[in-house]
């Protein structure tokens, strides 16, 4: 009998030793019930193929995308992002280190100082800012551009986000909360596109897993004609759910973020990529 996402979620759900009325989620295990729901849901796909999304389900689908990625639309925005990282890199080294390889891989991460989640877009400009220099927008553009740039320099390395802090739980569990509430006119819920209709067609979209969704980030989409960011898609499906989106960076946006990347812990970052 295949698991419901919602029972393999629950057996997540921990009591906490210090507060006995209190529900709480260990998000490892919370994890691993969600690689073993997609594993139940389709046994014959491998874990370290979520990284492709929707296209591990269909062989046509995965002929064309990888057609496509032979010669990728996005390439000439990865080298517009290198020229903009050695515009400033002064300021970038700063921040991040002097091996553009070894930044992608940290994101996003929980700040005990400030208490929220940091992902790479948020941190590139606080970083600009700190410097005096003009913050980028959050969509599309120069954002996704130097984003791709790093992600493309860590492709292959793997996903690999911590929690070890009563804050970084709450901002786990705040983002699990959003993938799985009902939202919008049309009550969806990320869960519900993303995990159990996984592999099914929405019109003429296959409806990726939640498994893998930030590896391949920024993307080259084709009905956008350009590259965007994560949170820009956030913000696209919040529209097509008939929900009121938040702000791209966006507390909300973030925490969602740090959830999807938690649970795709162990799989290869292979961003930037392309979607239809």
């Amino acid at each position: 009998m295949k698991k419901t996402l919602l029972g393999s979620l629950a057996l997540g759900v921990t009591m906490i030793a210090t507060s006995p009325a209190a529900f709480a989620v260990d998000p490892e295990q919370d994890r691993q019930n969600l690689v073993d729901f997609f594993k139940s849901k389709s046994p014959k796909i491998a874990f370290e193929d979520y990284k492709d999304g929707g296209y591990i389900y269909s062989a046509d689908k995965r002929a064309q995308w990888e057609a496509v990625e032979e010669f990728p639309p996005y390439l000439d925005s990865v080298d517009a992002g290198e020229e903009l990282y050695q515009q400033d890199q002064a300021v970038y080294e700063k921040c991040f280190g002097d091996d553009p390889a070894n930044v992608r891989p940290h994101y996003p991460y929980f700040d005990e100082k400030t208490q929220q989640v940091v992902t790479l877009e948020w941190a590139i400009n606080i970083c600009r800012e700190d410097a005096g220099l003009k913050p980028f927008k959050y969509k599309k553009g120069d954002i996704a551009k130097l984003s791709a740039y790093f992600a493309y320099q860590s492709r292959g390395q793997k996903v690999d986000v911590k929690i070890d802090s009563d804050g970084a739980r709450e901002a786990y569990n705040k983002g699990r909360d959003m993938f799985i509430k009902p939202v919008g006119q049309l009550g969806l819920s990320c869960a519900k596109c993303h995990a159990y209709n996984a592999g099914r067609y929405a019109r003429a979209d296959l409806l990726s897993p939640t498994l893998g969704h930030t590896t391949h980030f920024p993307v080259f989409r084709a009905k956008w004609q350009e590259l965007g960011t994560l949170h820009r898609r956030y913000g696209g499906c919040h529209q097509n759910m008939r929900a009121n989106p938040f702000k791209p960076q966006s507390e909300e946006y973030r925490n969602l973020e740090f959830f999807q990347a938690y649970i795709s812990n162990g799989l290869e970052i292979n961003g930037p990529g392309y979607r239809q």
